[in-house]
């Protein structure tokens, strides 16, 4: 009998959707029947992908993120409504589960999205949610109400090799976390291939994230990348606004193409664009979103390890970041030799 599994990726930019894209593949494969839930953009991607499932909205968080000042203010002042939609999300997704006989429930991030009697997997990559300068004396508290809702859910997946080949310090698994919570690795989940292709671009700039950061970020590449000459396409990540060099959303396969065929990338260090690089191979220029103390860390700690240069918004300028880039090895291609379709075979 086909099994019933839901698929609910938390709507926080597109990288929690994209990264679940790996997973529907298998479970379809695998002959299950596979529904989405979510909101905003990242539910509307998963729809483009797969048009010909069931998809359901759950309720959004919507977060607002400030254009100046600190981010760990910005995001305790909408902690309320936060945990509205954590109680929402929830009766939501037990509505779901008892009116379409789901058997399994997948939530990328979506805290709320468990149910008894129903196996629940959460995937994270940020057990341990690293606070920024002068806010240390928060980490006890935030790893507390982290550890409260992951104990929900029956597993919780890791999106990294067990040597922690990303996530390093976010990963809190047998260490902060003491055991308390189970946990399995699923390997780098990226909806891309690596492979060859023919050299079209000198850059591909992708776009992510939640305004108004993303508009501040495609506005200062794009006026950088329009004086210098070179051969370039920005894909902004978002619906709409399309002209000469510059693409909107677009679906994994020609986002693929798209990447494989420039020199190198300027990205966000966001979690899943950094599994989508490491997919590819490609090497990379980081521009990690301000006040986002995981990306600052990531794209920190993969400069330090000599694999992709760096640097700040308030401080890119394209030129240097060129000359600099030439310094860093790149990406090397990674391959999880069937761990993913192991772990899913564990449950499904």
């Amino acid at each position: 009998m086909s099994r019933r599994v839901l698929v609910a990726p938390l709507d926080w930019g597109l990288g929690h959707a994209t990264r679940c894209i790996p997973i529907i593949r298998v479970l379809l494969a695998r002959g299950c029947t596979v529904f989405l839930a979510g909101s905003g953009t990242s539910l509307q991607l998963l729809k483009t992908e797969f048009p010909q499932l069931t998809a359901f909205t759950l309720t959004g968080y919507r977060p607002r993120y400030p254009a100046h000042g600190s981010m760990v203010l910005a995001m305790a002042g909408q902690l309320p409504r936060f945990m509205r939609a954590i109680r929402r999300e929830h009766g939501e997704t037990q509505l779901l589960v008892r009116t379409h006989s789901i058997d399994l429930v997948i939530a990328d991030n979506r805290y709320g999205c468990y149910t008894p009697g129903v196996p629940c997997i959460l995937i994270t990559h940020q057990s341990n949610i690293l606070m920024p300068s002068g806010f240390g004396w928060l980490a006890p508290w935030v790893r507390r109400l982290n550890v409260y809702f992951m104990k929900k859910f029956s597993v919780c997946w890791v999106p990294d090799d067990p040597g922690g080949l990303l996530s390093g310090e976010l990963l809190g698994f047998g260490t902060t976390l003491g055991g308390l919570v189970p946990y399995e690795f699923t390997g780098v989940l990226s909806r891309f291939q690596g492979g060859d292709a023919g050299i079209r671009y000198d850059i591909v700039a992708v776009c992510s994230g939640p305004e108004p950061q993303r508009s501040i970020f495609e506005d200062l590449i794009t006026e950088q990348l329009g004086r210098s000459g070179l051969s370039y396409v920005i894909v902004r990540g978002a619906a709409g606004g399309e002209r000469e060099h510059v693409l909107g959303l677009l679906t994994s396969t020609e986002l693929e193409r798209l990447m494989k065929s420039a020199r190198i990338i300027l990205a966000r260090s966001g979690y899943s664009t950094l599994m989508d690089l490491a997919a590819l191979g490609k090497p990379a220029i980081l521009v990690p979103t301000p006040g986002q103390t995981e990306q600052e860390y990531l794209a920190r700690r993969l400069k330090e390890k000599g694999i992709a240069y760096s640097v700040a918004q308030d401080q890119f300028d394209l030129g240097t970041a060129l000359e600099a880039s030439k310094h860093y090895s790149g990406f090397a291609g990674v391959e999880n030799h069937g761990r993913l379709e192991s772990v899913i075979g564990h449950w499904v």
